[in-house]
């Protein structure tokens, strides 16, 4: 029997999730299938074309934006060519066990209207890029599970075991409303951007963006801000001069910015915050961390 062929489609903004798409194709790669990754921004800003008939299995993945999906994310998936019957997986990564967003549904919907039927969604807890700065032990320990979570997962998915979210008219109503919110304040958050005297024109953050937000003015020859912002906050974590600030709403800013790769890499730290006694706020993680 040939192995399966699958390719999993993401939009990863600070990273996390594009670190769990690897996770998930080497670990279908040790179980047997081949795979592949695709940046849905590749895609739209027309760099890959698409063909979704070339594999037997797609997974989809993208961060919870506000209890729901970015913008991006839903442009990508209703762009899709009609599929027939494809079987498909679909994840999302939060900073929140809490964060089981509300959109679930209608991704599925969107998906499964174009062919793409989909039998299994999870959550990866990863750590946050805004408001909170995780303490390096917590980042350690939501990587080793994550990693522990998709072994199970892949498993799974490889067994056509089918696992649904139970999405309830409330978190549905919550989504919509956060979601909406989330928009509006993104398109503010964008325009209020701008770079320090530190921005030394390397115009990483222009190639990297992935909507067309950031622009060089021809006049000025400074970096400007549009109105296109999906506040996915990666040109501000990519600033290799951390020269990017918001204007109004610089608390969302992590303070020492966003590098999970340093805590995941670090061999002195055993990946050991959240237990059965930890109280205060992350006491609601150890369900999430324990069920593997």
């Amino acid at each position: 029997m040939n192995p399966k062929k699958i390719c999993i489609y993401y939009f990863s903004g600070t990273g996390n999730t594009e670190l769990v798409s690897k996770l998930f194709c080497k670990e279908f790669r040790k179980q047997g299938a081949k795979a592949d990754i695709i940046a849905v921004e590749e895609i739209l800003k027309g760099k890959i074309s698409i063909n979704v008939k070339d594999y037997d299995l797609l997974g989809f993945g993208h961060p919870v934006h506000a209890f729901s999906a970015p913008r991006i994310f839903f442009e990508f998936i209703k762009s899709l060519p009609p599929a027939g019957v494809i079987p498909s997986f679909y994840f999302r990564t939060a900073g929140d066990p809490l964060c089981n967003g509300g959109a679930t549904s209608l991704v599925r919907k969107i998906l499964q209207y174009k062919g793409y039927k989909v039998f299994h969604e999870s959550l990866l807890v990863m750590p946050a890029n805004v408001l909170i700065q995780y303490d390096d032990e917590l980042v350690k320990q939501l990587f080793i599970t994550a990693k522990r979570k998709i072994f199970k997962i892949v498993k799974e998915v490889l067994q056509n075991e089918v696992n649904l979210q139970k999405n309830s008219l409330i978190l549905r109503i919550i989504s919509y409303l956060f979601s909406k919110a989330e928009t509006i304040g993104g398109k503010y958050f964008g325009e209020y951007l701008y770079v320090t005297d530190s921005c030394n024109q390397c115009n990483l953050c222009i190639n990297k963006w992935p909507t067309g937000n950031i622009y060089k003015d021809n006049e000025s020859g400074k970096i400007k801000f549009g109105k296109k912002c999906t506040f996915c906050l990666k040109c501000v974590y990519l600033c290799p001069n951390n020269s990017i600030k918001s204007k109004y709403m610089n608390f969302f800013i992590l303070k020492d910015g966003y590098n999970i790769q340093k805590a995941i890499e670090n061999p002195m730290l055993k990946g050991i915050y959240v237990t059965e006694a930890t109280k205060g706020y992350f006491k609601h993680f150890y369900k999430y961390l324990s069920d593997v």
